[in-house]
């Protein structure tokens, strides 16, 4: 697509891989956030548009060959997320929560910000863990009776996925709220120079979790739903 200033950054994400690294890097929130026009995106962030437009473009040119979740149906695209996004959750979630401990334990007294920064992710995890149980149990079976309805739909489906979203809505700000309370704490992920190599790896994994967090929303809310929203529309 031709990227102009007046594109939203879900847009953009949606129909150019690799661009929320982009985003990213330059601080600005391509899921919750996402609605935004590049040219409000640009001054709110201090880059210029033709800066962000060519490094969207370069990256995109790059993984091409990738296939872009908004071709994907919604048999796939649950698939997906269940696959690719539930199971790096799940996994990370287990290999974060014992280095955040540590890490506390160890550097609490004279960081004392690693004590809240594990207190805030036990808080994420938990949120996390109670989202993917409902999801499994309700969203994505949903999901599947409405792909399967041949636009036979109910109030009653219109409903249930209406509550499922508004509940996603609210663990999701929850978790991006801590994360930016974490982001805080750490001086966006910035180790002390005598860090030990368990400080840096949570810190970066740390750093990598919340990207994955805003990618999964932007997913959710700009192409999984909205591929829903058009059939029980």
């Amino acid at each position: 697509m031709e990227i102009t200033k007046q594109n939203t950054v879900a847009e953009i994400v949606a129909k150019n891989m690799g661009s929320d690294r982009v985003f990213s890097k330059y601080k600005i929130d391509f899921c919750c956030g996402g609605g935004v026009t590049m040219e409000v995106a640009c001054k709110e962030s201090g880059v210029a548009f033709e800066v962000l437009k060519n490094e969207i473009e370069t990256i995109a040119t790059k993984i091409s060959s990738e296939v872009n979740p908004i071709n994907l149906d919604l048999n796939n695209l649950t698939h997906e997320v269940e696959k690719v996004y539930y199971n790096y959750f799940n996994e990370n979630i287990q290999q974060l929560l014992p280095l955040a401990k540590k890490v506390a334990e160890v550097h609490g007294n004279q960081h004392q910000e690693v004590i809240e920064i594990n207190t805030l992710f036990k808080e994420i995890a938990f949120a996390f863990t109670k989202m993917i149980e409902a999801s499994k149990l309700n969203l994505l079976p949903l999901i599947e009776k409405i792909d399967k309805s041949n636009n036979k739909i109910n109030s009653k489906l219109k409903k249930d996925f209406s509550n499922i979203i508004y509940q996603n809505d609210i663990a999701q700000n929850l978790m991006i709220n801590s994360f930016k309370e974490i982001v805080k704490l750490s001086s966006n992920y910035t180790v002390p120079e005598s860090a030990c190599s368990s400080y840096k790896l949570l810190y970066q994994k740390l750093h990598e979790f919340e990207f994955k967090l805003h990618k999964y929303i932007h997913f959710e809310k700009n192409i999984l739903f909205p591929k829903v929203l058009k059939i029980i529309a």
